[in-house]
């Protein structure tokens, strides 16, 4: 990635400005990803982005978080955030794409900006974009 577009990130969409990387064994990140452990920005709090948190929204990431809690075990107490994993670019010349996730504040672990690797974005279509959803 070009270093104006990880300042980009770092100042315009990542409300804290740290860069993440999730923690886990995540079977739906890596399907979805082709990792596990995918980089991820945070948007804000669940309970910023929808009113009553995301146990209040049928959005299907806040459905995906709810499928991914009882299977993965995720804490049910502690902080939720809403914010997005960094893809490559589809093309050489295109950008990189941000797809929205839900993930609890025990996924999380900061990591320094130059550490950037986005995750792939080729097998993501409309009918994989969210795997968990359709086993």
């Amino acid at each position: 990635m070009q270093t104006w577009q990880i300042e980009y990130f770092r100042e315009e969409e990542a409300k804290d400005g740290i860069l993440y990387k999730l923690r886990g064994n995540s079977d739906y990140f890596r399907e979805k990803y082709g990792t596990s452990n995918p980089h991820y920005m945070i948007s804000g709090e669940d309970i910023e982005a929808w009113e009553g948190g995301w146990r209040a929204s049928n959005t299907p990431g806040c459905t995906i978080y709810g499928w991914r809690n009882g299977v993965e075990l995720l804490p049910t107490e502690g902080k939720v955030y809403y914010g997005h994993v960094i893809c490559g670019p589809i093309t050489p010349d295109s950008h990189p794409i941000l797809l929205g996730e839900v993930v609890h504040e025990s996924e999380l672990e900061p990591v320094e900006w130059e550490s950037l690797v986005p995750a792939s974005s080729e097998g993501i279509t409309f009918e994989s974009l969210d795997p968990g959803l359709f086993r």
